[in-house]
């Protein structure tokens, strides 16, 4: 992303671990002044010390936010925008995982995950909207899913990522002639402090699980090329082509991977003492 010259500014969500910590140590490392925010201060401040510690090029400033309160999204753009005066680009992606709907008992833990990844990301969005529109040329990217792509997950964890995979699409539409560029970004299995992927060990999907710092590559080459949508790694985009070309080839290899998710949580349910 150019911004001919001007010190360029990037808030990430969900920064404290996973994807967020990993794209912020990266941008940081490119030059960007990146406010890290999450909920956990402690981790930000470790973060940005850390950041000075490298001698980084950019900087980094922690920052407190709970995405599910549009008041502390609010405030968060209007920190920014009062302490550093600019967003060039947006990476939401504060996220929870799980959301299973078997009975009527899973409802609020559904709903919690629907607020999280898709209503957050709408809180952000529109709280940083004016502030990226005045930063133009400026960029959000949503850290969505390739489940938003191709349904195989909890229910309403994909529910989430296939609204944050929508809302992108009609976002950039919208927002294409005030300068923004919205990008979805659709991750395959990470192994996160979130999202251990522990149901894939000892199966042949554990190869398909890759580390942040893959996602983190892919945020910075997005920036750079302020590309649309992307999928990582690549060769997840043959999934989704599948998908899409062959859906009963589909729904037969997405029995087959998910068989190994559901054997492993029947066999935490068993065992209630197993993280």
């Amino acid at each position: 992303m150019s911004t001919s010259g001007r010190r360029r500014v990037a808030v990430v969500t969900g920064a404290s671990s996973g994807i967020g910590e990993a794209t912020v140590l990266r941008l940081a490392s490119e030059g960007w002044t990146v406010v890290a925010a999450a909920r956990r201060i402690d981790r930000l401040e470790d973060l940005a010390e850390r950041a000075t510690r490298a001698v980084m090029s950019g900087r980094v400033v922690p920052a407190v936010v709970d995405v599910r309160e549009t008041a502390s999204v609010d405030a968060l753009a209007a920190r920014v925008n009062a302490e550093l005066g600019a967003c060039h680009l947006l990476v939401c992606n504060a996220g929870v995982g799980g959301g299973s709907l078997e009975r009527r008992e899973d409802l609020d833990a559904a709903l919690a995950v629907l607020d999280v990844n898709l209503a957050g990301t709408l809180r952000c969005c529109a709280a940083f909207a004016d502030l990226l529109a005045a930063s133009a040329p400026a960029q959000v990217i949503n850290v969505a899913s390739v489940a938003g792509k191709l349904g195989l997950g909890p229910a309403a964890y994909v529910a989430s990522k296939f609204g944050m995979v929508g809302f992108s699409e009609a976002l950039g539409l919208a927002w294409r002639d005030r300068g923004i560029t919205v990008t979805q970004l659709n991750p395959g299995f990470v192994h996160t402090e979130g999202f251990p992927q522990s149901w894939a060990d000892g199966t042949p999907v554990a190869r398909l699980v890759v580390g942040p710092d893959v996602v983190a590559r892919a945020v910075s080459r997005a920036a750079a090329r302020r590309t649309e949508e992307v999928t990582t790694p690549r060769w997840y985009r043959g999934l989704v082509v599948l998908r899409h070309i062959a859906p009963p080839l589909w729904r037969g290899v997405t029995r087959l991977a998910d068989g190994p998710r559901r054997r492993s949580e029947a066999l935490r349910a068993r065992r209630p003492g197993m993280s």
